[in-house]
């Protein structure tokens, strides 16, 4: 009996996940989920520039894997996705449930007050970067550090650019990370 409810449970579940990714699939937009390396890479960028206090707000924040392992990797961080997505900021929520240093918001990036952040992590579409940029100009404070995975801005020339050991599959060649600093 005790293996029926097991069973019966773990079915449950999968059908339910099932559902929920096909809701999304058709609902939802583009999904841009960060590798292994890319979050491998961004946690030794925060060691390196003594930034594990601050406040990091990724945008475009998919099913929240990669918010849920900066906040795993940093207590003292407080981390904010923002998605435009209720299927996908639900999941990022359960993701997240008992990490006391992560949020997740359902909300347009653009309509969002982000001038608290100190880190701006993003890996969204390419045609969004202008309006981004101007908003990010606009709202955050001179020497904000913005991190851009595989996608640039259009006026801003990258104070760093790092390689990942992994394949970009949407531009060939090897992804890369690029380092913004707000003038």
């Amino acid at each position: 009996m005790l293996l029926v409810s097991i069973i019966s449970g773990v079915l449950v579940f999968l059908v339910f996940g099932l559902l929920f990714f096909l809701a999304d699939a058709f609902f939802g937009k583009e999904d841009f989920a960060s590798s292994h390396l890319a979050v491998d890479r961004v946690v030794k960028i925060i060691k390196e520039r003594h930034l594990e206090k601050g406040q990091l707000y990724d945008l475009g924040s998919c099913r929240g894997s990669f918010a849920v392992k900066i906040a795993s990797a940093f207590p003292g961080m407080k981390i904010i996705g923002i998605d435009d997505s209720w299927f996908r900021t639900l999941f990022s929520k359960t993701r997240g449930i008992f990490l006391k240093n992560v949020s997740f918001r359902k909300a347009n990036i653009f309509k969002s007050d982000i001038s608290s952040a100190d880190i701006i992590y993003v890996y969204l579409p390419q045609e969004l970067m202008p309006d981004l940029q101007t908003k990010l100009k606009k709202e955050l404070k001179a020497g904000n550090l913005v991190i851009a995975n595989r996608v640039t801005f259009p006026n801003w020339q990258p104070a760093e650019t790092l390689s990942l050991d992994e394949i970009d599959q949407v531009r060939g060649g090897p992804a890369k990370l690029f380092l913004y600093q707000i003038p």
